[in-house]
C-alpha cells in the first residue's frame, strides 16, 4: 500500500493540526476501504505519512480515532457557522444558515457519518461518552438558536432539545438513506425542503 508523501520530522512535531488531520482522513479511508477491525494503527500511519510513534501521539487505539472524526466534523461545523452568523441577528435566518451549512457538511463527509453510525457499537465506553458529549453540544448550537426566536415570538414554545435533535436527525437521514433520496432529490433540494418542514413546525 502506498501512503503520502511522509511529512518531516520537523512537521511530524510542530505541525500538529496537520498531522492530526492526516491521521483523521487516512483512517476514515482505510475504515471505510477495509472496514474498522481488518485496519491497524501501522496502516493508518502509513497512509497519513507519518511514523508510528508520533501517530500514538494522536490515538492510543482505534476507538479513539472515532472520537477524532467526530470532534473534526463539530469543529469544522462550528468554525463554518461562527463565520456565517457575523453581524446576523434574526433567528430565523440564523436557523436557516445553521440548517444548511450542517445538512451540506454531512452530505460532504457523507462516509464519516456510516462509520459512526457502522461503528458506535465496537467503541470503548470512554471514546462512547465522549461522542455523546460532542453530539449534546453541536445539538445544543440548534437549541440556542431556537430559544432565541421562542424568546422573540418568532417561534413557537416548543420542546427544545427534541427539535434540535429532529434536525440532526434529519440531517444524518441524507447520509443514511441516500439510496432513496438521491432518485428524485440532489442535496440542494433536500435542504430546501426540509428547511421548509423544520421552519413550518417552529413558526408561529
Amino acid at each position: 500500500m502506498e501512503g503520502k508523501e511522509r511529512l518531516g520530522i520537523l512537521d511530524q512535531i510542530t505541525a500538529k493540526d496537520k498531522v492530526r488531520q492526516r491521521i483523521i482522513d487516512a483512517a476514515s479511508k482505510l475504515y471505510v476501504k477495509k472496514g474498522f477491525k481488518a485496519t491497524s494503527i501501522d496502516e493508518i500511519a502509513e497512509e497519513a505519512g507519518v511514523t508510528l510513534p508520533v501517530a500514538y501521539q494522536y490515538i492510543k487505539n482505534k476507538s479513539e480515532i472515532m472520537r477524532l472524526i467526530m470532534e473534526d466534523m463539530l469543529n469544522i461545523f462550528r468554525e463554518n457557522l461562527v463565520s456565517q452568523l457575523k453581524g446576523i441577528e434574526d433567528p430565523e435566518e440564523r436557523l436557516r444558515i445553521a440548517i444548511s451549512l450542517y445538512f451540506r457538511m454531512l452530505d460532504q463527509q457523507q462516509d464519516k457519518v456510516l462509520l459512526m453510525y457502522q461503528k458506535s457499537s465496537s467503541l470503548d465506553k470512554p471514546s462512547k461518552s465522549k461522542i455523546m458529549e460532542m453530539e449534546v453540544e453541536l445539538s445544543r448550537i440548534f437549541g440556542e438558536i431556537i430559544e432565541d426566536g421562542i424568546k422573540k415570538g418568532i417561534f413557537k414554545d416548543v420542546d427544545v432539545d427534541i427539535c434540535s435533535y429532529n434536525i440532526l436527525i434529519l440531517a444524518h437521514m441524507w447520509s443514511l438513506k441516500r439510496w432513496h433520496f438521491r432518485k428524485r432529490l440532489n442535496i440542494d433540494e433536500y435542504v430546501e425542503k426540509q428547511t421548509k418542514f423544520i421552519m413550518d413546525a417552529l413558526k408561529k
